[in-house]
């Protein structure tokens, strides 16, 4: 039985790791952590039996002194029992420590409890009363991220309510009962063990659960990226300071949420730092601000008080020279006032162009700016992520939709998914590089183009391949512009400036999130599973592989652009030259059509494209078979097909006259039909098409069993299937072979065999 020592700050044991000892505290003391909540263990507690049920420690324990433990050896219940039974003493202790630990976890618990609908309550009154308080004194109320997510604690509690009453009476039994009750009975005593290695499992589930249900809330509360509850009613209380009432209504709503402060999942000191920055700013603002007992009243026109200069708070923030500013407050408000917005006449063509080319001047003013400034405006927001300048233009109620989601209003870039803002800080940070131009040049043929041409030396193309300031230029003027319009989708009467007459869904059915892209793509995936994968070379000399062929998925990068559209733009199927790196995509943040339709039509255009830059020259070249080669093949010379009856060539040329004899417009067509109607069976395609699709764009494992129960599927599908299973098989016995050498199993091959049997 080992002595171990541990010094103050050291780990004793992870959370994870295997339980192969159990420790007892004769000196000094340590702490458990569970999701931050600290538990101390003292001299005459052992540590690790929370984790016997599990067979590995279910806490992170720490020596908070230097601390001196016993070890016991422990290899299973069974070796518990037996030192039960040998020693009465050591099974007292180990009953006694049990009792401290699950009494000490289930009060924590039922802590918790408390806070969890305590939390629920004081969020649920406190919101409606912030939007109540908005609507009072004529502000737009914020959308507050999260708070639709809330609802009250539902989650099934692993342990039954009358456990907590059974432990805590065990614990508060007298020294001399509850020695009397253990003591020398190794059957209750591993009986006892037994049941509480269960329940203390289930207690510390039961906390983690409440944990993570605290957390969320506190993340409304208060959020790292500061639109929370706390900044929406700072806000209120600073907007409506002059109203008379408004000062003591909105301070009372602040006390009740400070009371929130202290429950589980709160950065206790950032709020606090929150809140004296609050109070600074409140009591400069009281002491500057004349109070009046005029009651505020909605700007004119319907547009709330807080949207009525936007365009002055985006000129002024902008820096940009006041003959500049004057000129476009000067065309907004000639815009603003065309009978006709999207009239082709001269007047109405010439202000969309003046209008456009100043707007992304400003635009990128603006963003230089709020790069530097670490909680820009609302109205900041609005212009960066909407196109967004004044309330007028927008409509009220749009304009004001659209105050009330700003500060919300995120990508997720670990998804790929990108606002225009965002977009172009990853380009200002390094994290991406930018967009090919419209000619297909990326930035370094760009600047190559450059010093061909003269217009600069050798050392300016080197400086200017790393200079962040010039990569972001180069996006905003050579590719922001481009693909606004075409995603808007109407060129001729594209501007810049979010509109009313351009909206023709409410903003709110319309808005492009993360988790719609992804339900999306999801949905596609499931029917057309190798979509995004991309073939790559894989050799591991330490297992024999000298040189095989594997597949990883890459998914797309999606840019949400400031505009109400309806079309999206594959724009480039790789970045740089690497293979594996994901494909750009662009659409309207605001997207007036279907989402899964047009992510399907990209795909296509996304797998049209793939395939050309993976054969190079040979990509219309039928001698070498591909999804490109085989379909131009198909498509010029359908006419010489003696399997095709005349009906069939008649819909081909039809098809090639409705797509102006564009072969890749034919086969997005034909891709949308393939997963929307032939993978549910309906059949749209002819057999030709219907091999080329199978061979080169399959459908999943479950969908192909469905469909091979149609004998137009079965022929094609067998072959697939035939071909799959040949695959499977030589992966299976290149694992077998690396198997009798080494017991190393490469993950690739693995993933590529799963890859295979989808």
């Amino acid at each position: 039985m080992p002595l171990l020592e541990f010094k103050q700050g050291s780990a004793i044991c992870g959370e994870g790791e295997p339980l192969r000892r159990l420790l007892f505290v004769i000196k000094g003391s340590a702490e458990a952590s569970l999701g931050g909540r600290p538990f101390r263990f003292e001299n005459g507690d052992m540590i690790g039996l929370c984790g016997l049920g599990a067979d590995s420690h279910c806490l992170t324990y720490t020596a908070l002194s230097d601390t001196t433990v016993f070890a016991y050896p422990y290899a299973g219940l069974g070796d518990l029992e037996a030192l039960l039974r040998d020693n009465a003493d050591v099974a007292y202790l180990l009953v006694n420590s049990m009792c401290r630990q699950i009494s000490a976890f289930l009060k924590y618990r039922a802590v918790l409890k408390r806070e969890a609908d305590g939390a629920y309550r004081s969020v649920m009154e406190i919101y409606p009363q912030y939007e109540r308080l908005c609507a009072l004194y004529a502000l737009t109320p914020k959308k507050l991220p999260g708070l639709s997510a809330i609802a009250p604690f539902s989650e099934p509690d692993p342990l039954e309510d009358w456990a907590h009453d059974y432990y805590t009476e065990i614990r508060a039994l007298e020294p001399a009962v509850h020695r009397a009750f253990f003591y020398g009975k190794p059957g209750i005593s591993s009986g006892f063990l037994r049941k509480s290695a269960e329940d203390i499992l289930d207690t510390l589930q039961g906390c983690r659960l409440y944990q993570e249900y605290l957390g969320g809330i506190a993340k409304v509360i208060l959020s790292g990226g500061g639109h929370d509850l706390f900044s929406l009613i700072s806000e209120l209380h600073f907007d409506s300071l002059g109203i008379k009432g408004a000062d003591a209504a909105v301070e009372t709503l602040m006390m009740q949420l400070t009371g929130l402060s202290h429950i589980t999942g709160i950065d206790a000191a950032g709020f606090h730092a929150r809140l004296h920055s609050y109070k600074d700013e409140l009591m400069i603002k009281r002491a500057s601000q004349e109070i009046t007992n005029v009651p505020a009243a909605a700007g004119g026109g319907g547009v709330k008080q807080n949207l009525s200069d936007s365009l002055d708070i985006i000129l002024s923030y902008s820096g940009c020279p006041e003959e500049t500013c004057n000129k476009f407050i000067r065309l907004v408000q000639e815009y603003t006032g065309l009978p006709e917005r999207g009239g082709s006449d001269t007047a109405a063509r010439r202000v969309r162009k003046e209008l456009t080319a100043m707007f992304y001047t400003i635009y990128q003013q603006v963003f230089l700016k709020s790069l530097a400034d670490r909680a820009p405006s609302t109205v900041i927001k609005m212009f960066l992520n909407f196109g967004y300048v004044d309330a007028a233009l927008a409509g009220p109620e749009n304009a004001d939709f659209l105050y009330s989601i700003a500060d919300s209003v995120k990508g997720d870039p670990e998804q790929g998914f990108y606002t225009l803002r965002e977009w172009l800080t990853a380009i200002h940070e390094g994290k991406k590089e930018p967009s090919r131009n419209e000619f297909d040049l990326d930035y370094p043929a760009y600047l190559h183009e450059m010093k061909t041409s003269g217009k600069i030396d050798a050392k300016e193309e080197t400086r200017l391949l790393a200079d962040l300031g010039e990569k972001l230029r180069f996006e905003i003027e050579n590719v922001v512009p481009i693909v606004n319009k075409i995603t808007f989708g109407q060129i001729s009467i594209f501007c810049p400036l979010f509109a009313d007459h351009n909206v023709h869904r409410k903003p709110e059915g319309s808005l492009v999130t993360p988790a719609l892209l992804k339900k999306a793509f999801d949905e596609i995936r499931a029917v057309d599973f190798s979509a995004y994968f991309r073939e790559k070379p894989y050799s591991n000399l330490k297992c024999g592989v000298p040189n095989e062929f594997v597949h990883v998925e890459v998914l797309p990068e999606i840019i949400l652009m400031p505009n109400a559209g309806v079309r999206g733009a594959m724009w480039q199927e790789i970045d740089g030259r690497k293979r594996t790196t994901p494909a750009r995509m662009f659409m309207s943040l605001f997207l007036e059509g279907d989402l899964k339709n047009l992510l399907i039509r990209l795909t296509g255009e996304f797998r049209w494209e793939m395939c050309k830059r993976v054969q190079g020259m040979r990509w219309n070249d039928v001698t070498n078979p591909s999804l490109t080669s085989e379909y131009c093949d198909y498509l010029q010379f359908y006419r010489n097909n003696r399997d095709f009856p005349i009906e069939v060539k008649d819909a081909i040329r039809e098809e090639l006259v409705r797509a102006k004899n564009n072969f890749k417009t034919v086969f997005i067509s034909n891709y949308s039909e393939w997963l929307l109607y032939e993978a549910n069976g309906s059949l749209r395609l002819n057999k030709n098409v219907r091999r080329l699709l199978t061979t080169y764009c399959p459908f999943s494992a479950a969908i192909r069993e469905k469909l091979m129960q149609n004998p137009l599927f079965a022929e094609v599908l067998n072959r697939y299937n035939f071909k799959t299973q040949q695959r499977i098989q030589y992966l299976s016995n290149v694992m077998q072979k690396i198997n009798r050498t080494t017991s190393e199993s490469p993950p690739e091959l693995l993933d590529e065999i799963e890859y295979a049997a989808r």
